[in-house]
């Protein structure tokens, strides 16, 4: 598939300068592409070995509501243009896979792990209402995600539920991969959702439940180890019912993920979920959505391991309505590359995965 650049080379931090707020960091966006046409995506985001950068995405373009899988897309070009590799599941029936997690393992594999919804339906309009949650797979690609295995060896929450994936796949400083999964009870009031990391020593072929990273209201969370067993979670806050709207804790850990404490929440009310990056100069990087009135992507940066944060910067352009879900990674010649969903841009007006290729000033 080949995918029409916008050139755009404004250096700015609008939101911070509109807002008032502390400044943001200076960015360069080079471009912003559709990469992907007639998806809602959720994409995550990730980089194989040899450079290539390789999206996991919802292969349908509704919020989850008919059947389908995740499909994986790699970009040999630094995000310039994007083509199809395979699909990384294989749903059953009146069901759909998605709220993926994606990573690379020690020996280079490709992992997708991915959660979904059994469903009723479909009613008068085609639209399948959700009926129970699926136990994540684990899935495996050894040459660069065109072929696939699945595993369902994935644990419940300790609470009994049945887990949802969501972010990256990370290596810790024993050499287990993690991931972030959490539960949620929908019958408690308010509702529960507890979000853990899980653990694999064998290289993804088997899953066990670790630690809980944030409860009784942390959601779809993405981690990142910053070296030496320190790690930080970004975690979709649900807050107390009526009080405020979602929005973005920072997680930390200090003992190779056994542990964790709340440290700060950078993001506002409608700011969420968020991917975290860490930079090759040591910094990281949170990109979220700002799912208020003047939608789009916005990122923020942090120079002391997460405590302190910059004001926000806007690199999203031209984006209305439904979007989010960003996932970033960093070439080696230092430029951004950050995928995200949206319902409209200004160069394709349906559901579509984006690509912004952008730098830090």
């Amino acid at each position: 598939m080949f995918c029409r650049l916008v050139s755009l080379a404004l250096p700015f931090s609008l939101t911070s300068l509109l807002s008032g707020a502390a400044p943001g960091p200076r960015v360069s966006i080079q471009a912003q592409i559709v990469a992907v046409k007639d998806v809602c995506a959720w994409p995550k985001l990730t980089m194989l070995p040899n450079g290539d950068l390789v999206a996991a995405i919802y292969n349908r373009p509704v919020h989850g509501v008919l059947p389908g899988d995740v499909d994986v897309y790699a970009s040999s070009d630094g995000g310039r243009t994007w083509h199809k590799r395979g699909t990384a599941t294989r749903h059953t029936g009146a069901s759909a896979r998605f709220n993926h997690s994606i990573g690379v393992t020690g020996r280079g594999d490709l992992l997708v792990v991915s959660g979904g919804w059994s469903y009723d339906g479909p009613d008068a309009k085609g639209a399948y209402k959700k009926k129970k949650l699926l136990r994540p797979t684990a899935s495996r690609s050894v040459d660069g995600g065109r072929t696939w295995t699945i595993s369902e060896k994935f644990p419940d929450g300790a609470d009994g539920m049945t887990l949802v994936p969501f972010g990256n796949i990370e290596t810790g400083a024993d050499g287990a991969l993690r991931v972030a999964a959490y539960s949620y009870n929908p019958t408690a009031k308010p509702r529960v959702d507890i979000c853990y990391t899980v653990v694999s020593r064998d290289n993804g072929l088997t899953w066990a439940l670790g630690s809980v990273v944030g409860q009784p209201s942390a959601n779809e969370t993405d981690v990142v180890h910053l070296g030496g067993g320190k790690w930080l979670a970004a975690a979709r806050n649900l807050g107390a019912t009526g009080q405020r709207g979602h929005s973005t804790d920072i997680y930390a850990s200090e003992d190779d993920a056994k542990t964790w404490r709340l440290i700060v929440t950078p993001t506002v009310a409608d700011q969420h979920p968020a991917d975290l990056l860490k930079l090759a100069d040591g910094r990281v990087l949170l990109t979220y959505g700002d799912r208020r009135s003047d939608r789009g992507i916005n990122i923020c940066v942090s120079a002391d391991g997460g405590r302190t944060w910059t004001g926000s910067a806007r690199i999203s352009q031209d984006v209305s309505g439904d979007c989010g879900y960003p996932s970033s990674a960093q070439l080696q010649d230092g430029t951004l590359v950050t995928v995200f969903y949206a319902a409209r841009t200004k160069d394709y007006d349906k559901y579509q995965m984006a690509a912004i290729r952008w730098r830090l000033e």
